[in-house]
């Protein structure tokens, strides 16, 4: 169908709750609009083996036995103070192209709501800034912007690898920001001092008792995900990543612990998705280092990605730059994140979760996958 061509939506396309069968025509339509593919295991651990789901989650636009359009939900865990509740994240929300302006979005996501208000009380997720103004026509509230720091190795790739730099910004960057970079690291590199009184033990996969151990003994009191073990297990296990856990010890006890992943497109990069504490603990910081410069030792990529906070300090002592950094700003912007509660009342909840100071967040805890 040519873009443009005038089809009432209603008359067109069927909008309806989303089936186990839809995945393949789901994986066409997210290949066709994002042009990267994606299999069906991944899609498997990200709808159907979610341990809060009792089935795929998602709502679908279909005409004439294809997928034009789905809006997914992956729900999780959410501590607001002493309460705990299922939330709701949506992710991969997509209109194809060729039908676009046709009203698909709106009856998507008005069915979405009535079949999921029920469900939840909450839904929080990290928007494109195309589909921020459709969000909030539905009464989604910004509530924060959520920064990110990168540890840049090689700056031409991580550039090439972004759709919004351009050949000459790239082409500069290469002439006189990579030898930055470049000796920026290594005097990083050459004053961060570890801790001699911490081991770092590296777990293949999850070491899910070291960090619920972690998390437990410094739970933090504002909005977060809570590291329960199913949780872990399941976000942690996706099968695009290669994931490792490095656990610092004091003796037998764990007293800090980093998940880590990589994956590759272009630019290959290595994600710190989880730390434990989840806020900066002083005592614990020499912990953490420890764990971070295992982590920088064995990584060969072209760029480490990790949250702002926790342990800011021990991130900029070894090269971490914050995404509204001059020389990043160009290639990387921060990440917009959202609310919608369906609690009666002005808030609802324990805390104001329409306050991003109330919230703390992983890079695990964004949808990154």
């Amino acid at each position: 169908m040519a873009q443009g061509q005038s089809v009432a939506a209603d008359e067109a396309y069927e909008v309806r709750l989303a089936e186990p069968s839809d995945r393949d025509g789901f994986l066409a339509l997210y290949e066709d609009v994002w042009e990267r593919s994606r299999d069906e295991s991944w899609f498997d651990w990200r709808f159907l083996d979610d341990p809060y789901a009792a089935g795929i989650e998602m709502v679908v636009a279909e005409r004439e036995g294809e997928l034009v359009g789905a809006e997914p939900l992956i729900p999780m865990p959410l501590a607001v103070g002493s309460e705990r509740v299922i939330a709701r994240q949506p992710v991969d929300w997509i209109v194809h192209p060729d039908h676009q302006r046709r009203g698909i979005f709106t009856r998507m996501t008005e069915l979405l709501l009535s079949a999921y208000e029920d469900r939840t009380d909450l839904l929080f997720n990290f928007p494109t800034d195309a589909l921020l103004p459709g969000l909030e026509k539905f009464d989604w509230t910004t509530v924060s912007t959520q920064s990110t720091r990168y540890r840049v190795h090689d700056l031409e790739r991580v550039a090439a690898d972004s759709a919004a730099a351009d050949s000459h910004a790239v082409g500069l960057l290469d002439r006189f920001g990579g030898p930055a970079v470049k000796a920026g690291l290594a005097a990083a590199d050459l004053l961060a001092s570890a801790p001699t009184d911490i081991d770092v033990e590296r777990v293949a996969g999850v070491a899910t008792d070291a960090i619920d151990t972690v998390y437990t003994e410094t739970r933090p009191d504002a909005v977060h995900v809570p590291r329960e073990p199913a949780f872990v297990e399941w976000r942690f296990d996706n099968p695009r990543w290669d994931t490792t856990t490095y656990v610092a010890r004091r003796g037998d006890r764990p007293v800090a612990t980093v998940v880590v992943a990589t994956a590759a497109e272009h630019a290959t990069c290595g994600y710190l998705l989880d730390v434990q504490p989840m806020t900066t603990i002083p005592e614990r910081a020499p912990a953490f280092a420890a764990a971070l410069d295992a982590v920088l030792d064995d990584l060969d990529v072209d760029a480490v990605e990790a949250s702002t906070d926790p342990y800011p300090s021990v991130l900029q002592r070894r090269g971490f730059l914050s995404d509204d950094n001059p020389l990043l700003s160009r290639f990387s912007t921060p990440t917009t994140h959202v609310v919608k509660s369906f609690r009666d009342g002005e808030n609802g909840f324990e805390r104001d979760v329409f306050d991003g100071e109330q919230w703390l967040l992983m890079l695990g805890d964004r949808d990154i996958e």
